[in-house]
């Protein structure tokens, strides 16, 4: 299945054949988010806590080792990757990295 993108924090949006949702999957890499995960839980957690997502919904289901989120469009799907990107680019220029 070919990405539709693919963030370098290790995230990728995916669009299966006859699914409704943009699926945004993948598992966080430590030297772009400046820690590691203990599960994609945890991960999951972080991004529900910190990324707004105002004007759409977005829907979880991550596995211990993979994250999982569904938006209805690919807009949407892009703008909430890129918000989490922007995060994490925040974060490291905080710590210097």
């Amino acid at each position: 299945m070919p990405s539709i993108y693919t963030s370098p924090l290790g995230l990728s949006i995916n669009r299966l054949d006859g699914d409704s949702d943009y699926t945004i999957t993948g598992y966080p890499k430590k030297e772009f988010c400046i820690r590691e995960f203990d599960s994609a839980y945890d991960f999951e957690e972080l991004i529900q806590e910190s990324i707004s997502t105002p004007g759409y919904t977005v829907s979880y289901d991550s596995e211990f080792c993979q994250f999982f989120a569904y938006t209805k469009t690919k807009s949407q799907a892009m703008k909430f990757i890129t918000a989490i990107e922007k995060h994490f680019e925040k974060v490291r220029e905080l710590v210097g990295k």
